[in-house]
């Protein structure tokens, strides 16, 4: 009888063990952190205004194709918080901002997790749909200020890859 006790009890642990086992597995499923669910509406909502095709930054983040080869630079870019640009200390003076383009330290968390989890794709019916992005050529402001009342144009100009922010100012005509 003791054998047959000691058998049973064998069985139940291992049966235990298997579920708790399954059940984990499950959690962490439902816990692991995808492109499709996750990590693409807040680079839709937080960096693709620069970082689509045709705009200023050197990249687009638009696509999983896209954004997949650059996961570990966008991992250190947003734990460093040097993306998105946003150099207002948030804890001084004013806290929000209409147009603050800021990681939430939840959003920093999931795209790490993210990266170190592998930078997987996920569900594709879990991906927001694409932003559409206004005519590069018009005016963005109009709905809020109305039609520019000046338009100053310049020959074209290329930045140079080496640094930021070189204005072009000298090459426009100034008056005396």
């Amino acid at each position: 009888m003791n054998a047959n006790f000691h058998s049973w009890q064998i069985a139940v642990v291992i049966l235990l063990t298997g579920v708790c086992l399954s059940l984990s597995s499950v959690a962490l499923a439902a816990d692991s952190v995808t492109f499709a669910k996750d990590v693409a509406p807040i680079l839709q909502e937080k960096c693709q205004e620069c970082h689509h095709t045709g705009s200023m930054a050197p990249m687009s983040l638009a696509t999983y194709e896209e954004a997949r080869p650059w996961a570990k630079a966008i991992r250190e870019r947003v734990i460093t918080r040097q993306m998105p640009p946003w150099h207002i200390d948030p804890t001084v003076g004013v806290q929000k901002f209409k147009n603050d383009m800021s990681l939430s330290q939840a959003q920093v968390d999931t795209i790490v997790r993210w990266v170190d989890g592998g930078a997987p794709l996920g569900d594709l019916k879990d991906m927001p749909r694409p932003r559409q992005w206004p005519n590069a050529d018009e005016w963005k402001a109009t709905k809020e200020l109305g039609p520019p009342d000046l338009i100053v144009k310049s020959e074209a100009w290329t930045m140079p890859a080496h640094h930021q922010d070189v204005w072009c100012g000298d090459r426009l005509p100034r008056s005396a």
